[in-house]
């Protein structure tokens, strides 16, 4: 299938480029929707769904634990849900900590079927605007979850306490490139790919990076988690970010992959480990 993409991208690509980059466009913001996994279940089951008005919809949102007024907000990644963190909201739900997560736009249940950074910093802001009073606030994140995290944070007027990111993208010109590669686009459908993406985030993509992002958030720490073999997300990313940023603190680990952090003993524990003291 990819070689057939790859052909189709090349070959049509050089004669109409903005109308392939346009059909690019489309196939980079598709989520791929996945069936929710026996190990995600869980959360949705335990958990007190609401929903917050967003666009011309809704958010799901979740409560997880008892309610206190110490938050801990959980972000998931690109093509996941936020029930993959439901060993990490047990846990510290157990220690007291009252989770608030929500499906990012697009997956999970929702019928659409294509997102954005954009879209998806704006539902995190959304989330962030109608918590319940809280006297701590603390965000768990995973993968493109920090992403969203930090651009969203930048934009809002509020403190975070710690923040826990395990692992992270940090220029996103690397996301659209790596695309670039995979799908074999000529450098003229790139250049419409890349002017579409940031008349939407009304930025420069060079220029768009997680450390950036932070530096204009309020938070006291930086907790970055990341498999110094990550196949998914460089383990060089979260080094950047932490060299970027004076108030963190980088976690390697090996063996604990991309996905199966999440659901990882050790991880689990550090994690609560380092969100239990205020």
């Amino acid at each position: 299938m990819i070689q057939l993409i790859q052909f189709y991208f090349k070959t049509i690509g050089n004669v109409f480029p903005k109308a392939i980059a346009n059909q690019a466009f489309k196939l980079f913001a598709k989520v791929r929707k996945k069936e929710i996994r026996k190990r995600e279940l869980p959360f949705f089951e335990q958990a007190k769904k609401y929903n917050l008005p967003f666009n011309s919809g809704s958010l799901d949102c979740y409560a997880f634990g008892k309610p206190t007024k110490d938050i801990v907000v959980l972000v998931h990644g690109w093509d996941s849900n936020v029930g993959c963190m439901y060993q990490l909201a047990t846990a510290l739900a157990k220690e007291g900590k009252y989770c608030i997560g929500f499906n990012l736009p697009a997956h999970a249940f929702y019928k659409e079927k294509q997102s954005n950074i954009f879209i998806c910093k704006e539902a995190f802001k959304t989330v962030l605007n109608n918590l319940p009073e809280y006297t701590h606030l603390s965000i768990l994140s995973h993968s493109f979850g920090s992403v969203v995290t930090a651009y969203g944070l930048s934009e809002l007027d509020v403190k975070i306490d710690k923040l826990v990111f395990q692992t992270s993208p940090n220029y996103l010109k690397d996301v659209f490139l790596e695309f670039k590669g995979l799908v074999a686009l000529p450098n003229a459908v790139y250049a419409h790919l890349k002017n579409k993406a940031e008349a939407i985030i009304n930025e420069d993509l060079d220029k768009l990076a997680t450390e950036t992002k932070l530096k204009g958030a309020n938070f006291k720490h930086l907790y970055l988690f990341h498999d110094k073999y990550d196949k998914v997300i460089p383990f060089s990313k979260s080094e950047e970010i932490h060299n970027a940023i004076s108030n963190s603190t980088l976690l390697p680990y090996e063996k604990v992959g991309h996905y199966r952090m999440l659901f990882n003993e050790n991880i689990i524990a550090k994690t609560v480990e380092i969100l239990m003291p205020i």
